[in-house]
C-alpha cells in the first residue's frame, strides 16, 4: 500500500511531493530534510488499525487540495519506505519503493523461484524484527539476568520469550545453552543463520583438535583466558551490545535488504534511508569496533596455536619481529591487529572495519549533511581536510557487517565456555 500527498514545510513554506510506501511495522517513523531549507521533517505512520492508518507530522503539513492527484514535477519529490533504500528525484507513477526494490532483487537473483525465495526470506526477517523490536527491553533484561544468581528466573524469562520449554536443568552448560538459543532466535533476522550453524560446527571441531593434538599448549591457553577472566569478560562485553542493535533496527532494515541484491558496492549504497540519521548511530559503530578489537585477542591466541603451537608466539612482520605475547597484541589499535593475524583461521569481512570513520567518530571530526545523507570525515586526527565521505546507507551497512563479525566470534566464545564447563572443569574435579 502507498499514499501520496504534497507536504508543506512549516519553516519555509516550500512544497515537496511525497510518496510513502507502507512497511508491515506497526509504528513507522520516517524523516527527510526539506529540499528547500533542510529543515528535518518527521512523519509517523501508524497502521495499528490496518487496513486503516494514521499519519502524524512534525515540521510539515500535507496540503489537502492536491493530496491524491498525480505529481506534475513542479515540486521536489521524495520517496519514503522503512524497509528499502529509496531514491529522491523524479516521480514515476507506479514505480513505488516496493516495485523498485523488487526490480533490484530480480536483477540480482536470476530465475523467478530465486526471486520468490529471496522475497519470502526478507519478509520473514522483517516479521522477526517487528516481533522482537517490541520486546527489545525484555530481551535486554533477560540477558542481564544471565549474569545474576537466579538462573531459574533467567531460564523462565528465556522460555517466555521463545515460547518453548527448555527443561528444568540449571547446570552451567544448560543455562549457557539457553542463553545462546535466545540470542540465535532473537537476532536471526540480522545474521546468516546457515553460515553460523556451519561455523559453529567447524569451530567445535577445531577446538577439539587443538585439545587433542597440542594438549599442553592448549591447556596453557585455556588457563590464560579462564584464570584472567578474559573469557567471561569478553562474553559480557559481547552480550551487552546485542540489545543496542535492536535500538537501531529501523535504520538497519534497508541494509538487510542489500543482502538480496547483486550489485556493485557503489550501486548498493547509492540509496537513502527513510528513518533516523547518522548522529543517532555513530557511537554504536564505535562501540562495536571496540568489542571486535577485544574479540580479536581470542582469534590471535587460536591463530598462534594453530600456526606456531604457542598462543603467545607471533610471526615476524614487515615492520620487524613478532609481538612477544598476547598481552602486547591486546595493546595494539584495532587497525593494527589485523597485520599480526597471519594465515588466519577466521575469514574476516575486512570491509566491516573502517578505521578512518571509526577514528573520526572517536575524535568528533565528522560532519553529516541531512539533505544528501552524506557523512564527511577526517581519516586522521591531524589536518584540516575532510576528503573522505560515506553515505548513511553505507554506514548502517557497516554497522550490520561488524555486528555479524561479532556474532560469529561470540559463538567462538560459546565453544570455549562449553569446553570449560563440559571437559576442563570436570577433569579438574576428578
Amino acid at each position: 500500500m502507498n499514499t501520496i500527498f504534497v507536504l508543506t514545510c512549516q519553516t519555509c513554506d516550500g512544497d515537496t511531493d511525497c510518496r510513502i510506501g507502507f512497511s508491515n511495522r506497526r509504528i513507522q517513523p520516517l524523516r527527510f530534510s526539506c529540499p528547500h531549507c533542510t529543515t528535518l521533517i518527521e512523519i509517523t505512520l501508524d497502521i495499528t488499525n490496518a487496513p486503516g492508518y494514521e499519519l502524524e507530522f512534525k515540521n510539515g503539513e500535507p496540503r489537502d487540495d492536491r493530496q491524491y492527484r498525480p505529481f506534475d514535477g513542479r515540486n521536489p519529490f521524495v520517496d519514503l519506505h522503512l524497509d528499502f533504500p529509496v531514491a529522491f528525484g523524479q516521480y514515476v507513477m507506479g514505480l513505488t519503493p516496493f516495485m523498485a526494490a523488487m526490480g533490484r532483487i530480480e536483477e540480482g537473483q536470476g530465475d523467478v523461484m530465486q526471486v520468490h525465495a529471496a522475497i519470502h526470506l526478507f519478509n520473514e526477517k522483517l516479521d522477526r524484527l517487528n516481533e522482537f523490536a517490541d520486546k527489545a527491553d525484555e530481551v535486554k533484561t533477560t540477558i542481564r539476568l544471565y549474569f545474576g544468581k537466579n538462573k531459574q528466573l533467567f531460564k523462565k524469562r528465556v522460555e517466555e520469550l521463545l515460547g518453548r520449554n527448555l527443561g528444568p536443568s540449571l547446570l552451567p552448560q544448560d543455562v549457557n545453552a539457553a542463553l545462546y538459543t535466545l540470542v540465535s532466535h532473537c537476532f536471526k533476522p540480522l545474521i546468516h543463520h546457515e553460515s553460523i550453524r556451519e561455523f559453529v560446527e567447524a569451530t567445535t571441531d577445531m577446538i577439539r583438535g587443538l585439545a587433542q593434538n597440542t594438549p599442553e599448549a592448549f591447556e596453557a591457553f585455556m588457563a590464560n583466558i579462564v584464570d584472567t577472566r578474559f573469557l567471561l569478560n569478553i562474553q559480557r562485553d559481547s552480550l551487552e551490545v546485542y540489545p543496542e542493535i535492536y535500538a537501531a533496527e529501523i535504520a538497519l532494515r534497508p541494509a538487510i535488504f542489500l543482502d538480496f541484491v547483486n550489485e556493485s558496492e557503489d550501486q548498493m549504497i547509492a540509496g537513502r534511508v527513510s528513518a533516523s540519521d547518522f548522529p543517532a548511530y555513530k557511537d554504536l559503530y564505535k562501540d562495536l569496533c571496540e568489542i571486535l578489537g577485544r574479540q580479536l585477542i581470542l582469534v590471535a591466541g587460536i591463530n598462534n596455536l594453530i600456526n606456531r603451537g604457542d598462543h603467545n608466539t607471533f610471526a615476524a612482520s614487515n615492520d620487524g619481529p613478532g609481538l612477544s605475547s598476547l598481552d602486547k597484541f591486546a595493546e595494539r589499535a584495532l587497525s593494527e591487529k589485523f597485520k599480526y593475524l597471519d594465515d588466519c583461521w577466521f575469514n574476516f569481512d575486512r570491509d566491516a572495519v573502517n578505521a578512518g570513520i571509526r577514528n573520526a567518530i572517536a575524535h568528533h571530526i565528522t560532519e553529516y549533511d541531512e539533505l544528501s545523507q552524506l557523512i564527511s570525515y577526517f581519516p586522521d586526527k591531524e589536518g584540516i581536510r575532510q576528503d573522505k565521505a560515506k553515505t548513511f546507507l553505507a554506514f548502517v551497512r557497516l554497522i550490520l557487517q561488524v555486528f555479524r563479525e561479532i556474532h560469529y566470534l561470540h559463538h567462538v566464545i560459546k565453544c570455549f565456555l562449553n569446553y570449560e564447563m563440559l571437559i576442563r572443569s570436570k577433569r579438574a574435579n576428578q
